[in-house]
């Protein structure tokens, strides 16, 4: 099952080797303006519901490397787009 037709790809679990079914995960890109605001509520989302320090400061890690990308990157950052039909689910 594919999320949509923008991307595609395999990934596998660190933790498990075994490779994650396509409806079990989504894909954001640094470059997409409406990251860093999500991710940043995300986060707070995590502390409000009592998260374990390791996965806030895993988020707070991930906020770097976006902002890290972004920086270097600025000419690449945008607001979101789409062609049409190009996210219709399979």
């Amino acid at each position: 099952m594919r999320l949509d037709f923008k991307v595609h790809g395999t990934l596998i679990s660190n933790k498990t080797g075994l490779e994650i079914p396509e409806d079990e995960f989504v894909v954001f890109r640094p470059h997409d303006n409406a990251v860093p605001v999500m991710l940043e509520c995300y986060r707070q989302t995590l502390v409000e519901q009592g998260a374990a320090p390791e996965q806030v400061e895993a988020v707070v890690a991930l906020q770097a490397r976006v902002d890290a990308w972004r920086r270097a990157h600025s000419e690449r950052c945008k607001v979101a787009d789409v062609e049409p039909g190009e996210l219709r689910a399979c």
